[in-house]
């Protein structure tokens, strides 16, 4: 009996055991991932029309926000995978080109994607800070670009509500308002976790994303009904995934993969093309998504 029970211990532990072929699959799909999302931040081999675009969203949302004091921005989605941390950090990028002194911060404690766009460290980060293991000045960094500062979510706490709706919290934004003109909160999408509805008091707008062929009417409805319940306002939305022809017209950027999303009674909703937005593929409580991060997020 007890040689069966060692046996079979063995076999569950070899089981447990990733093959080689496994690991370099998942880091050739990380990879490419980050590539892929890389290419999507503004840079100097952006085009005009993209960087138009971003100025011309900065100017409608100068006009829509207070003329005085500290501006605080949340940018968020309906669903996962819609592109709003690449948004957010484009925005912050175009804010700060106006030489005004901006920052962004990834509260987005379960599935963070700030650190990976920067290529930076994620830690430490917002949870060191508001948990009392790293202060303020530890957790805001300064990024390559000018007048543009970063604080990244830090390591993945267990209780992300209660961090974001603490004490520390408020604290840390009555500081940094302070010191910044712009302050640009990453948070995860409103319809999976209320994380977002909790940053919202912090902020003086919320601007949402949605994804061509992506995002459905149910689901924004879903997540603007939670907003305007709590009283946030919405300052607009960026349609995202498209691009502009000469002749007027519009098709899509993205032609990745196609893939269905569902409605949270489980029925197929629609089908499209796109980087794959769906309830599942936020992946909250399995963390498999950062177990190449240490090894291929650094720069």
């Amino acid at each position: 009996m007890q040689e069966n029970q060692i046996k079979m211990n063995w076999f569950q532990k070899l089981r447990q055991i990733p093959s080689n072929i496994v690991r370099e699959k998942q880091k050739k799909l990380f990879l490419q991932d980050h590539e892929f999302v890389r290419e999507k931040v503004l840079n100097s081999k952006s085009s005009f029309h993209v960087r138009e675009a971003y100025k011309a969203l900065r100017t409608n949302l100068i006009f829509s926000l207070p003329s005085e004091g500290c501006k605080k921005l949340v940018v968020t989605s309906a669903l996962a995978s819609e592109g709003k941390s690449t948004n957010c950090l484009n925005m912050a990028i175009t804010f700060a080109e106006m030489d005004a002194k901006v920052l962004i911060v990834d509260c987005d404690l379960r599935r963070p994607n700030l650190a990976r766009l920067l290529e930076v460290q994620n830690a430490p980060g917002l949870s060191n800070y508001l948990v009392g293991l790293n202060t303020s000045e530890e957790v805001v960094r300064k990024s390559t670009y000018n007048n543009l500062s970063y604080i990244t979510a830090g390591n993945i706490p267990p209780n992300p509500v209660e961090l974001l709706s603490s004490g520390n919290m408020e604290r840390l934004i009555g500081k940094l308002e302070k010191e910044f003109d712009y302050i640009f909160f990453d948070t995860p999408p409103a319809n999976l976790v209320i994380d977002t509805i909790v940053v919202s008091k912090y902020a003086h707008g919320i601007v949402m994303i949605a994804l061509q062929n992506s995002t459905d009417k149910e689901s924004m409805r879903y997540a603007l009904n939670q907003l305007n319940f709590v009283g946030a306002k919405v300052l607009g939305f960026i349609l995202n995934g498209v691009i502009f022809n000469n002749n007027g017209s519009y098709k899509n950027v993205n032609k990745k993969k196609y893939y269905r999303y569902f409605s949270s009674n489980g029925r197929r909703k629609a089908k499209g093309r796109g980087y794959g937005s769906s309830y599942g593929s936020y992946r909250y409580g399995n963390y498999s998504s950062y177990r190449y991060y240490g090894s291929y997020g650094k720069k």
